[in-house]
């Protein structure tokens, strides 16, 4: 399941970028709603229950969110389970910017067929066109799928990925790309391949 990340602007210049409240309301009502019928039963809950109980303990539990402060001058990473999130700060005069880059699955990076796939996942994106999907005897599961990337880039050559999602979905990632730039004072782009 993909969870789609919500962007939050305030008027002090703040902007975060994570899971949104219906997600954590999503999977508490999913617990409240398993775990109730596992007692009204009467009887022992079997262990599938119990798998379910918990990847859905883990799903309320996650976190994925971005924060800028532009009064401390950093982008925080949060990430991981609620009980031990890895944090990860930077400083903006370390950030050289955002961009979105493209990944097609079932492609040779830096290939022809890659480079072309990119070009047809970008324009799907910005709703150029509508990539009519190949597929092979397998039907869809065959097909080559194009995602689109929100990178964040940083002076010494780093990367961090801060979001992904298919191409036909990725104008959200636009949005708050453009936005975590304008927050942190830095440049975006998009990195269409020739």
């Amino acid at each position: 399941m993909e969870i789609p990340l919500r962007l939050k602007k305030f008027t002090d210049g703040r902007v975060t970028y994570g899971i949104p409240l219906w997600y954590r309301i999503m999977m508490a009502v999913m617990i409240a709603a398993i775990g109730g019928s596992m007692t009204m039963t009467g009887e022992a809950p079997g262990v599938a229950a119990w798998i379910v109980l918990a990847i859905l303990a883990l799903g309320l539990l996650y976190e994925e969110r971005w924060d800028v402060d532009p009064k401390a001058g950093t982008i925080q990473h949060r990430g991981g389970l609620l009980i031990a999130t890895k944090r990860t700060v930077i400083e903006f005069d370390r950030i050289e910017g955002f961009a979105l880059t493209a990944l097609a699955k079932g492609t040779v990076p830096g290939g022809e067929s890659d480079r072309k796939q990119s070009r047809e996942a970008f324009a799907q994106m910005n709703g150029h066109e509508e990539i009519q999907t190949k597929t092979n005897f397998f039907g869809k599961f065959g097909a080559k799928r194009s995602f689109i990337n929100l990178v964040l880039s940083t002076n010494d050559g780093s990367e961090y990925l801060v979001d992904t999602c298919q191409a036909r979905r990725a104008a959200r990632l636009k949005i708050a790309g453009i936005s975590l730039a304008e927050g942190c004072g830095k440049s975006f782009s998009e990195k269409i391949p020739e």
